[in-house]
């Protein structure tokens, strides 16, 4: 058996803003506004799945600029690779560790985990 790639999927919670901003926000992404009335509605609903963890918490980064909750999780499922298509390691120089959870992640404005903002570490 080869190995493989872990999958996540991101999951919407709920609104960090006002409505009207998040929709805003999320219709200059090209996001229709009947599909953001579901996840508003809906919320905790899963808006992507099969991810691989890098694209996983860039969506979680766009909807959180745009006022939205988001939480990633791991799905237990594997996508085969070649060894030859491995991507490599992110560089530690682009990741943050969380002051109130601890969760490592890519530097950003808000944590992925818990959405406490996060203020750019020297």
């Amino acid at each position: 058996m080869g190995e493989g790639i872990k999958k996540y999927r991101a999951i919407f919670l709920g609104l960090m803003s006002s409505e009207v901003d998040f929709k805003k926000n999320m219709a200059r992404l090209g996001i229709s506004s009947s599909a953001l009335d579901k996840y508003i509605k809906n919320a905790p609903i899963v808006i992507k799945k099969n991810l691989t963890l890098p694209e996983a918490r860039k969506y979680a980064e766009v909807i959180i600029d745009a006022g939205g909750l988001v939480n990633i999780q791991e799905t237990g499922e594997f996508s085969d690779i070649h060894p030859s298509n491995k991507k490599k390691a992110i560089p530690k120089v682009n990741l943050m560790v969380c002051p109130n959870c601890g969760f490592k992640q890519i530097k950003a404005k808000y944590c992925i985990r818990c959405g406490v903002e996060l203020h750019e570490q020297q």
